[in-house]
């Protein structure tokens, strides 16, 4: 933490004060500890690079393909709950998973299906997701309609996410075999799922646009991040963040505009709430007057939200832009790439255990809220600019589940105002709202009624 190496620091300053008081011999000692603790720090460093090339090597050992759900286990074996998640998925899966390991694994992807899959086999691949989960104790959110797939997967020591990954290849090896499955490996325990939530669903992510509106063939063109990186850097380009507006908060794609040349890709938040909102923003007159003539490059998590938003962009305004482009793999295949961060400031919001990565914390937020030291409030307030929306104090966690009072989406709150509990006192209620419903001065509560707990839950898996 930040605390602990301002406490080492000083400590070190003691030592160096020490030293001048040292003998050869002990000087000598001190010396060797200090190349003894660079050589520990390095090999932490290089354990995540390292779990992954053992678990690549090894992980098709004994792996067996489930490619269908045994007959005898159908009504016995096969544990499941249905869950209704609110009306958005009124009709949910959930198998709880009971695995135990000293560290854990992501796998995060997607995968559209072009033609649409028939009825019958989506109903045939959820109810096999829910068995493969059982059977190979996998965590998660996996949304499944007849366009594809959308998941974030979790699993202790590795392998057993990558063995979902050939099932889905023996299920459809013609649908599957171009997924890029995303893996991350070496991760803190709690970072695993306890239960694994299957969804069926009309849209993996749900914009309520047609594919006829705007089909994925014509969608942007797909660039690597080293390409995409270089695109940041050329005039006449504007880069449009297709996540929410709470994600963007905490980090982005401006860094190139700060550069010391100061030139490069215009970014731009459409500051949207959720997805939906997406065709509003674009249908503005605003909107297209700023990317008439220019380049258009698209990012989002993990590239899946760009797919849907790249095609319908062109498909509205794509004789006015000179070229629609969107990054492929998202930001967590940029972070890859370019382990300084490259244009990227601040953190990638996540929709898992990890709440919010950065480049040097790939274990990311998650878990035990600690006080931010000095140093910690200054680099928000510095690089990001954001703030507890209670106190107004530099912030950049969202902790607590706390939610919009106007329009339920997550907002950030301090540790301290969260033990003051706002949110439950009808005369601080005004004081947990976004910052687009304080700008917009939205005043009324947002309720179950109109959706409160399905907007969250809806947003959980816009990976």
């Amino acid at each position: 933490t930040m605390i602990a190496d301002e406490a080492d620091q000083n400590n070190d300053k003691g030592l160096l004060k020490k030293r001048k008081r040292l003998s050869k011999k002990e000087r000598k000692k001190l010396k060797k500890l200090k190349k003894q603790e660079t050589k520990k720090e390095a090999k932490e460093l290089s354990s995540s690079s390292s779990a992954t090339a053992v678990i690549e090597t090894n992980y098709l050992e004994g792996y067996t393909p489930i490619t269908e759900i045994p007959g005898d286990a159908k009504e016995e074996e096969v544990k499941t709950k249905d869950k209704s998640l609110g009306k958005w998925f009124p009709s949910a899966k959930l198998v709880k998973s009971i695995g135990t390991g000293k560290r854990s694994s992501l796998l995060l992807f997607y995968q559209y299906a072009q033609p649409l899959w028939p009825q019958e086999k989506v109903d045939r691949l959820l109810k096999l997701l829910v068995y493969i989960g059982q059977e190979r104790q996998l965590g998660g959110r996996i949304r499944v309609a007849r366009e594809g797939v959308n998941a974030t997967v979790s699993c202790f020591g590795g392998a057993a996410i990558r063995h979902l990954a050939e099932d889905l290849k023996v299920f459809d090896g013609e649908v599957f075999s171009e997924t890029d499955f995303k893996f991350i490996d070496d991760l803190a325990p709690d970072r695993h799922f306890k239960d694994l939530k299957v969804y069926p669903v009309q849209e993996i992510v749900y914009y309520g646009i047609t594919d006829s509106e705007a089909p994925l063939y014509k969608g942007g063109v797909h660039l690597d991040p080293v390409k995409y990186h270089e695109k940041l850097k050329e005039d006449n380009t504007v880069v449009i963040d297709v996540r929410n507006h709470y994600e963007a908060a905490i980090g982005r794609f401006d860094g190139q505009a700060l550069s010391e040349e100061k030139k490069g890709a215009e970014y731009i938040d459409p500051k949207m709430r959720r997805s939906t909102d997406f065709p509003s923003w674009l249908a503005s007159e605003e909107t297209q007057k700023k990317l008439e003539g220019k380049q258009v490059l698209m990012y989002c998590t993990g590239g899946v939200r760009c797919e849907r938003a790249s095609a319908y962009l062109k498909s509205k305004i794509g004789d006015k832009v000179d070229g629609v482009y969107q990054l492929k793999g998202g930001i967590e295949k940029y972070f890859k790439e370019f382990p300084d961060g490259g244009f990227w400031r601040g953190k990638n919001y996540v929709f898992d255990k990890r709440e919010a990565v950065g480049v040097q914390n790939p274990d990311g937020d998650g878990g035990v809220v600690r006080k931010l030291s000095k140093a910690e409030k200054k680099s928000v307030s510095e690089n990001m600019s954001t703030k507890c929306c209670c106190c107004g104090s530099p912030w950049d966690r969202y902790i607590g589940k706390k939610r919009c009072f106007s329009c339920g989406v997550p907002v950030l709150m301090c540790n301290k105002c969260m033990s003051l509990r706002p949110d439950k006192n009808p005369e601080m209620k005004l004081k947990v709202r976004c910052p687009l419903c304080v700008e917009n001065n939205l005043t009324h509560e947002f309720t179950e009624s109109n959706g409160t707990k399905a907007t969250g839950r809806r947003s959980e898996q816009e990976y």
